[in-house]
């Protein structure tokens, strides 16, 4: 039942006209990264993973400028095979409390609109 609610929010969010980026904050392993995960894979024909803990070389992806088009590029340098087709692309910043240069760009991700955004950590309390 706890699972149907929070993916009904998740619809909630993805459904409105005016949306801004989604940041989940959370204990560890509670299950922030499953659910947002069945939620991207079963809503989005594109699906963009960024773990920047699993994975520190996406840190990468934000360190020259923060523009859009400078961070669609450096995902599709970064990440093989992605795709990212404005309105039917999401994407989700795993473990973000590990790249402040992430945070920073949610703001113009969210200004941007082309993409839906979901940015998901631990000890985020003070961050964001």
């Amino acid at each position: 039942m706890l699972e149907r609610k929070i993916m009904d929010k998740l619809l909630e969010w993805k459904n409105k006209k005016e949306k801004m980026c989604l940041v989940i904050k959370g204990a560890r392993q509670v299950g922030k990264t499953f659910i947002i995960d069945k939620f991207a894979r079963e809503n989005y024909k594109n699906y963009v993973y960024i773990n920047f803990i699993e994975k520190p070389s996406y840190k990468d992806i934000f360190e020259g400028d923060l523009d859009v088009e400078t961070i669609i590029k450096q995902i599709t340098v970064n990440i093989p095979n992605v795709s990212l087709v404005p309105n039917e692309t999401i994407i989700f910043l795993d473990e973000i409390q590990d790249c402040p240069k992430a945070r920073t760009a949610l703001k113009f991700l969210s200004i941007d609109k082309r993409f839906d955004v979901i940015a998901s950590g631990s000890l985020l309390r003070d961050k964001l």
